[in-house]
């Protein structure tokens, strides 16, 4: 036999170690809850109703076979399922088990934790928003100010060249001078946000600036009518604050019309543990790749891309994904 098909031979303790990971019901619902979403240990212990010995145990089996990744978040770790390299032992295998075990629907009471869990995470957020809604301007700024990255946005919403009389939405615009952009640059303009104090900051800036084509409305994205659609959906700095940014990119892009754009600002992964407590983060921002995949599954495609570094060490990431 030549040499380079001795090389591409599979080692067994390959196939062994996975075929060990995946032979586990508990394990299975495991990597079924992970499809779109990252969760630590005490959330999978609740959500699975199982001890913490006992997850500990299996997520380090699974993470053995390559099945899971971690990701550290400050002082917290988070599970999520591997993203699989083409090229790695096992891909095309591993692609097809895990569209297997996706069909398989979760039990109802897993369901109904996984719920829980993302519904406290969520309240989490709000309840900080409602807390600390005159103050959250400065707190944010304290890692970047719109005015860091505003040319870049602006430019790169201009350059898109989008009709006038598109319809545009943004989730949580708070403050931010975005809105103002947004206002000048179209028609009309609805302005999204699941805190009424925030609703409240948003006025003000709208009154302040004179700008009379907004409507307001308050929901979280994950209220809104499947029947709301949009030309251009703004999400700046708020993914980091949604419970389930994966489900939220998905809702997006059911929000979209056909051709429609997302704009998607947030930071690139850091290790400031402080933005949880000071600006009410949940996240302590994505890597790009994860938004890709996230998109991808939501049908939405990547465009144009921007990545601006800061001198305090952050990284912005300016995102547009199109609906076919």
């Amino acid at each position: 036999m030549p040499a380079e098909s001795i090389s591409l031979d599979l080692p067994s303790e390959v196939l062994l170690t996975f075929c060990k990971a995946s032979a586990d019901s508990l394990r299975l619902n495991i990597l079924r809850l992970l499809k779109d979403d990252s969760f630590g240990v005490l959330e999978l212990c609740h959500i699975l109703d199982t001890a913490q010995s006992g997850m500990s145990h299996h997520l380090k089996i699974l993470s053995s076979a390559e099945l899971l990744e971690t990701r550290k978040e400050g002082t917290s770790v988070f599970y999520r399922r591997a993203i699989l390299s083409a090229s790695g032992p096992l891909a095309d295998f591993k692609q097809s088990f895990f569209r297997s075990i996706d069909r398989v629907q979760l039990d109802s009471d897993i369901v109904k934790r996984k719920a829980k869990v993302c519904s406290d995470r969520g309240r989490q957020s709000q309840d900080f928003f409602s807390r600390n809604a005159e103050k959250l301007q400065q707190n944010q700024d304290l890692i970047t100010s719109y005015s860091n990255y505003s040319g870049c946005l602006e430019n790169l919403i201009d350059n898109e060249q989008i009709p006038a009389n598109s319809q545009v939405m943004e989730i949580g615009p708070g403050g931010c001078s975005l809105l103002a952009k947004l206002s000048t640059s179209f028609q009309s303009v609805v302005a999204v946000d699941n805190s009424s104090l925030m609703l409240d900051k948003t006025r003000a800036l709208a009154t302040t600036r004179k700008l009379t084509n907004i409507k307001y409305l308050e929901s979280s994205i994950d209220q809104l009518s499947p029947e709301t659609k949009t030309d251009l959906l703004v999400m700046n700095m708020v993914l980091h604050h949604l419970p389930s940014p994966a489900a939220s990119l998905e809702i997006a892009g059911t929000l979209l019309k056909d051709q429609g754009r997302l704009l998607l600002i947030d930071l690139c992964p850091h290790h400031q543990d402080w933005a949880r407590t000071t600006c009410g983060d949940l996240w302590l921002g994505f890597e790009p790749e994860d938004l890709d995949n996230w998109a991808e599954n939501a049908g939405l495609y990547r465009g144009q891309s921007a990545f601006l570094g800061l001198r305090n060490g952050f990284q912005v990431q300016l995102r547009l994904f199109n609906k076919a």
